[in-house]
């Protein structure tokens, strides 16, 4: 499935992408214009970690994602949400030890630049 990935995401060079998916999908940081947010897919005390659900207590990842997305797109880049997310991920999570939550979220990226949301110019009919 990585390989395949990998392909398809080397199909656009030049734009940028966001690919959050498992930890263990390591080539992804090397295709050129892409912020790779990455999650392991294991168990940390018995439960699982899979950044999609992990516990009834959790907002799931996506969600909180969006939720960041909707908040801060006018004033922040794209690395700094994500690294608002690993943050406010650490933050729900202190009953955590510190080395693991280490391995909770990770960012790795091959931009060019800053990447940000744009606002998109209305069309007005006459």
């Amino acid at each position: 499935m990585e390989g395949c990935v990998v392909e398809k995401l080397a199909l656009i060079p030049h734009l940028t992408k966001l690919v959050v998916g498992p930890s263990e999908f390591r080539s992804i940081d090397k295709v050129p214009e892409t912020l790779h947010v990455r999650y392991p897919a294991g168990k940390v005390r018995g439960r699982p970690i899979h950044g999609v659900y992990r516990d009834a207590r959790d907002v799931p990842i996506f969600t909180r994602m969006i939720e960041i997305f909707n908040k801060r797109w006018q004033t922040l880049d794209l690395i700094s949400m994500m690294r608002e997310l690993r943050r406010t991920e650490y933050t729900d999570r202190r009953y955590l030890r510190y080395d693991v939550y280490m391995d909770i979220i990770s960012i790795k990226d091959s931009l060019s630049s800053l990447a940000a949301f744009q606002k998109k110019e209305e069309e007005h009919s006459s």
